[in-house]
């Protein structure tokens, strides 16, 4: 589906493409009037020869396809990501040099809001402009009562309302769907899990590369109740539990062509699947400080403590979030309230604890664990964690689980900042970080 059709709005107002903050029309006048008033006119025949100029330059419109490649880049290296969605939108042969371009271009992570049913629309809240951006008439392509469990590499993982998977990019807006989970989900009758069960089951989803450039891509699950590794291979006719994967996991990461888990006790499983079925390369054992201990026995309880694995400059980072009770309730709602980081030290081995993340920022969330420089980009509070809540299956349990639990942590500080006001009112569903992928 060409962009053209699709209506992307900044807080719901229509847009035109531009070049900067200006639309092309305005940039194309201005070129020529400019060129035009260049010329030094003193006397009747210079003036006809300045109107004649201006004449001959609009009598013959330009063929925009036909711009210079060099030009072109020199253009979109100006835009911002939405002002690049917008050029795309102008020709063919636009479209094709920005999608190059911007394959190579580092993103920032938007944040998926609660979905718009009234408007058949989706919100998305950009970090870097601090702006509101909405993607209508998409609401069909999510379907009724969809259910995220995951983002990865620009796509949405989510379970429909009959609990069938699908991966959605809600930007080129392409789905593709999923084989059926049914095999080792409906252990219950399946109205049953549907109801109550579908929206804890799966407590993360990522992918191993993007669909939109790879066939042979992975996704692989945890599934929450029987904390088990379940993985798919494009390709493949179903899912598949992961022999040997007989831990309780955590979190979940790809990089380094590999998978890594992230055990409750706080080690770590290295997956290797580019074969036909998954191998278990190695599992690392680090000795753990009495800090991550101390958290770990709060783990039998989802509502204190939750553990992120994260890659960040070459390392792998265990992040351990602290929830802590909000009013005189203690669970309902709950809120975040510190974070300690640790550096996994792979030749003692052993979890080094980091104070200072320097220019790194983090993204957590349901989502696939990200590190971003803040040198890099604009918007962006260096050495912070930005974070929103994930624990989805209170989120059905009790109405003031609202599930705006998000803000963004200090480490130098040690405290936790707003960068998005959600109402107070209960969201419904929860949010997630994800890298615009057009």
């Amino acid at each position: 589906m060409d962009l053209r059709s699709k209506s992307l709005t900044i807080l719901n107002n229509q847009y035109e493409p531009a070049i900067g903050n200006r639309p092309f029309y305005c940039f194309y006048s201005s070129l020529f009037s400019t060129s035009a008033t260049m010329e030094e006119h003193s006397g009747t025949s210079s003036k006809r020869l300045r109107l004649s100029f201006i004449e001959d330059s609009f009598a013959v419109k330009p063929n925009w396809s036909d711009l210079q490649p060099e030009l072109l880049e020199l253009i979109i290296s100006k835009l911002s990501f939405v002002n690049i969605i917008r050029l795309k939108a102008v020709c063919s042969s636009w479209r094709s040099f920005a999608e190059s371009y911007v394959s190579f271009l580092p993103r920032t992570p938007w944040l998926l809001l609660p979905g718009n049913q009234e408007h058949h629309a989706r919100c998305f809240f950009s970090l870097e402009d601090n702006k509101v951006y909405q993607i209508k008439n998409i609401s069909n392509l999510f379907g009724d009562d969809a259910w995220c469990v995951g983002s990865s590499h620009g796509w949405l993982v989510l379970l429909d309302d009959e609990a069938k998977p699908f991966l959605l990019n809600p930007f080129s807006q392409v789905r593709i769907q999923l084989p059926t989970i049914e095999r080792f989900v409906f252990l219950v009758h399946k109205s049953y899990f549907i109801k109550v069960l579908r929206k804890g089951f799966i407590t993360r989803a990522i992918l191993s590369s993007d669909p939109s450039h790879d066939n042979n891509y992975v996704i692989v699950l945890i599934l929450g109740y029987v904390s088990r590794l379940a993985f798919y291979k494009k390709g493949v006719s179903g899912w598949t539990i992961s022999n040997g994967a007989s831990r309780k996991y955590c979190d979940i990461i790809y990089c380094n062509d590999l998978f890594y888990a992230l055990t409750l006790d706080n080690s770590i499983e290295v997956w290797d699947f580019h074969a036909s079925l998954p191998i278990k390369n190695r599992e690392i054992h680090p000795s753990v400080p009495r800090k991550i201990m101390e958290a770990t026995e709060c783990l039998r309880s989802p509502h204190c403590c939750q553990s992120h694995l994260v890659e960040s400059s070459g390392d792998l980072l265990l992040v351990l979030r602290y929830l802590g009770k909000e009013g005189k309730l203690w669970v309902c709602p709950y809120r975040t309230q510190n974070f300690h980081v640790y550096r996994l030290d792979s030749n003692d081995p052993n979890w080094v604890e980091v104070d200072n993340l320097k220019n790194e920022v983090l993204f957590l969330a349901g989502n696939h664990s990200m590190s971003l420089s803040a040198q890099d980009f604009s918007g962006f509070e260096k050495n912070s964690i930005y974070f929103t809540g994930d624990i989805w299956n209170q989120m059905n349990k009790d109405y003031s689980y609202a599930g705006y639990d998000l803000g963004k942590f200090s480490l130098e500080e040690k405290i936790t900042k707003p960068f998005y006001a959600f109402g107070l009112g209960r969201t419904g569903s929860p949010s997630f970080w994800i890298v615009p992928n057009p």
